[in-house]
């Protein structure tokens, strides 16, 4: 049985995503079971530098995100929305998408899969 654990914020390492366009993408990995307990469940924090943006890509499941902090732009399939502090996207599998930072944003996501390693980032044009 998965136990209940306390994770501090500062504690997991903070890394650089280098698919990012022009860079200023990096992430934190908050519940991920190649730290710590997870049970099906893998919750981060993305940092986007503002005027930078996010590859274009799909994964093979569902994802949510929460933006914690910032205005940008979110690319879902063929619509690129306006977002800002407070709003939430879901992002079923299969559907093409990424973010742009007006200025710095903070993005909490979430995916269903015990590991963030196990979570298939597919950048290929038809993505």
């Amino acid at each position: 049985m998965t136990q209940p654990i306390h994770i501090p914020y500062e504690t997991p390492e903070v890394k650089v995503m280098e698919e990012a366009t022009r860079g200023g993408l990096r992430y934190r990995l908050m519940v991920d079971a190649d730290h710590g307990p997870s049970s099906g469940v893998t919750q981060g924090m993305f940092y986007l530098d503002g005027g930078h943006a996010e590859t274009r890509h799909r994964h093979g499941v569902t994802e949510t995100v929460h933006v914690v902090e910032g205005t940008g732009h979110a690319v879902l399939g063929d619509r690129e929305i306006a977002i800002k502090t407070g709003d939430t996207l879901f992002i079923p599998a299969g559907t093409r998408h990424g973010f742009a930072a007006d200025d710095d944003m903070t993005l909490f996501f979430t995916f269903p899969a015990d590991r963030f390693a196990e979570v298939d980032y597919d950048y290929g044009e038809a993505a």
